[in-house]
């Protein structure tokens, strides 16, 4: 449980002031909110912007999403190691207790009057579930509820986030969140409060249960627990109401099943579910849905619902994010949460977007908000890893699959056989260190982004060539994608569509492979060959398939021969939004190989191994270009495929002149290039100078 004593005393973190935002009227109580997450007050750093293109016009976009189907909504957003999936999926099956059941075929209400309007107006105890289809994902709870005072306690996942509505004695209201952050080698009770705040209606409602003076009667319906009133709200706006864009008119249905107790006038609460239609993107475009599992009306224990942060938080800061304090709110309101105006406000600024009308805009709209949603819901499943809202937050799955492109294996490999076997790694194992990270001793280059262009098969074989061409020369010389994308089609690269990392170490053993600033630049999109027009810096011998599954392998892999070509599930969300702290989801497969990544090293945290992969998606994604991923759990398959080049001194054609290992690339000029003398025919016999650099 978070609240846990760890006998520390709180570290206070200030938070910058907060910004106030004008909401529509028509919001009611729920417009009065803080943001504080606007583009002016985040924290800003000099990054390259991602920028991706559309796939189509908007009405195709329109279409693509409406194609994308969940993988599997009733998994929690990561499926971490402690949860058991057998024994969730017996629990989501069950909609209310056995004491609703009874209570439900005990004593149906008459057909022939409208039933007394249902009131939660008594102290409760609710567990139950939260799933949201689109984002893929159901978090449970746990409600404690004081109907006196409106005092509220909410555990999710089974308390590895809780929440705190706080009634001081004046009657105003404080937020608390606190959680375990797991992201470092030890366990932080973080805790986040809201300043006190004048109390509204929904500062005082039942935590996940909506305003049920709003809905109308909609008549019975045959559940499993026997006979259900079905309650009914439709709330519909114009154009830009409701949390619309503008152009786009928003229609939310509510309802809400419950049984009776043999009172006929004690309501349990069954399901709850909300559709939303959108003028412009057609119907069912957002929902979710609440299954309470068990509710007992009954009075907490006050020590339950008091968060006691001046004992037991480590680190204690302040927040006007209604939404960190009460994440289920949003989902019992009659329309869109308005902060989404704001978080997409933040996102266009922060990487220059610019939608082409008002339906693309209604789209990037929804797909952040759903992006939004899951990340939200697996952060507070403390797990060891953190997410963040990222470029990708507003993109179709079927554009983020662009960045995905590795192609299937062609055929028979021409790899030379694994040099480091099993036993022999075993061995080595005491050799290798606890942390190890290639970056550290010079031999990697800067993250670079593959825009919408599916070639980190290129960028992740350039990236081992760049590090093996180091260990022999003691030189960083950047080399070219371009060169792989426009030159290997006849050794099965495919351009910027999916290619095996096999096709771009063959182009490379017989053709070589040019420098950065000496080929074309990088265009995201396959160019005419220039090869010949620049000598390459150099070729490789051949390439060596890593034994698979192996952690120990792979070490001594990196080690020796320096960063390596790994494959991974790209298309994970967990993937996708990863920003910190090691990341350990069997939600990301482990033998989708959809995704070529560059493992330059690894690290221990509490005790286990995790790998560091250099993407391709450029410093904007996880901890600027870089994610550790769970080596024992094989997380994302980084233990499936690994590869390395091998490069030897007699490869190494030229080294050019320095500035090419370090400066970035010249303006392109219409004058010739200069002469370059010419070298002796390649050949593992002929006498090259020999480059050598010893490990550290």
């Amino acid at each position: 449980m978070v609240l846990e004593r760890l006998g520390r005393s709180p570290r206070v973190v200030s938070a910058p002031p907060p910004r106030r935002i004008a909401l529509t009227d028509a919001l009611g109580e729920y417009a009065d909110r803080s943001e504080s997450d606007s583009a002016e007050d985040d924290d800003w750093f000099p990054k390259p912007i991602p920028i991706t293109i559309p796939l189509g016009s908007s009405q195709e976009l329109v279409k693509l999403f409406h194609d994308q189907k969940p993988d599997n909504p009733n998994l929690p957003p990561l499926l971490l190691p402690e949860y058991d999936k057998e024994e969730a999926t017996d629990e989501q099956s069950v909609s209310g207790s056995e004491e609703q059941r009874g209570r439900g075929r005990g004593a149906p209400a008459p057909d022939v009057a409208q039933p007394a309007r249902p009131r939660f107006d008594r102290s409760m105890l609710m567990r139950g579930t939260l799933t949201v289809p689109r984002s893929d994902y159901t978090e449970t709870f746990t409600v404690w509820w004081d109907a006196s005072s409106g005092a509220a306690r909410v555990d999710f996942f089974d308390g590895a986030t809780s929440t705190y509505r706080v009634v001081l004695p004046d009657g105003h209201v404080q937020g608390v969140e606190m959680h375990v952050d797991r992201t470092e080698e030890f366990d932080v009770l973080r805790c986040v409060q809201t300043a006190p705040r004048r109390a509204a209606p929904p500062d005082r409602a039942p935590p996940a249960l909506p305003d049920l003076d709003l809905f109308s009667f909609g008549g019975y319906t045959e559940t499993p627990q026997g006979r259900a009133e079905r309650w009914k709200l439709t709330a519909a706006g114009r154009g830009g109401e409701l949390g619309g864009v503008r152009g786009e008119a928003l229609t939310f249905r509510h309802e809400l099943l419950l049984v009776r107790a043999p009172d006929n006038y004690t309501a349990v609460p069954l399901q709850y579910t909300v559709s939303v239609d959108s003028s412009v993107l057609g119907y069912n475009v957002e929902g979710y849905e609440f299954r309470y599992q068990e509710l007992r009306y009954e009075t907490p224990d006050p020590a339950l619902l008091q968060p006691n942060t001046a004992d037991v938080c480590e680190e204690l800061s302040q927040t006007d994010k209604i939404e960190v304090v009460e994440p289920l709110r949003e989902y019992t309101m009659p329309y869109r949460d308005p902060r989404y105006d704001a978080e997409l406000i933040r996102l266009k600024t922060k990487f220059y977007r610019q939608y082409s009308d008002d339906v693309e805009e209604a789209l990037r709209k929804t797909l952040l908000i759903g992006a939004s949603r899951f990340i939200s819901a697996a952060n507070r499943q403390s797990g060891p890893s953190l997410l963040e809202v990222n470029f990708l937050a507003d993109r179709l799955e079927a554009e983020q699959r662009l960045l995905l492109g590795a192609g299937e294996a062609p055929g028979p490999s021409s790899a030379e056989a694994a040099p480091t076997s099993q036993r022999r790694a075993r061995r080595d194992a005491e050799r290798l260190p606890r942390n190890f990270d290639w970056r550290r001793h010079g031999a990697v280059t800067p993250v670079r982004f593959q825009g919408s262009c599916s070639s980190c098969w290129a960028f992740a074989v350039v990236g081992a060539v760049e590090g093996a061409l180091f260990l022999r020369t003691s030189r960083l010389v950047p080399l070219s994608e371009q060169d792989l994308i426009d030159c290997a089609h006849p050794y099965g690269g495919h351009g910027c569509s999916g290619t095996w990392p096999r096709a771009a170490y063959d182009y490379i053993q017989d053709q070589g492979l040019r420098a950065l600033d000496e080929y074309l630049p990088y265009e995201a999109k396959v160019l005419q060959c220039a090869a010949r027009q620049t000598r390459p810096v150099t070729h490789i011998s051949g390439h060596v398939n890593v034994t698979r599954n192996s952690e120990l392998a792979l070490k001594a892999a990196i080690r020796r021969n320096g960063p390596n070509v790994v494959l991974v599930d790209g298309q994970s969300k967990g993937f996708i939004y990863h920003k910190k702290g090691v990341l350990y989801d069997n939600r990301c497969k482990k033998r989708s190989r959809n995704h070529a990544v560059l493992a330059v090293g690894w690290g221990e945290r509490r005790g286990e191994s995790f790998f560091v992969v250099k993407n391709s998606w450029s410093s904007n994604w996880a901890n600027e270009g870089y994610g550790w991923l769970h080596a024992p759990s094989n997380t994302c398959g980084v233990l499936t495929e690994p590869s390395y080049p091998v490069l030897r001194d007699p490869d190494v054609d030229r080294l050019p002149r320095e500035s090419s290992s370090t400066d970035p690339a010249p303006p392109l000029s219409s004058s010739p290039a200069p002469p370059v003398a010419p070298v002796p025919q390649r050949s593992k016999r002929t006498s090259r100078r020999r480059y050598r650099l010893s490990l550290p």
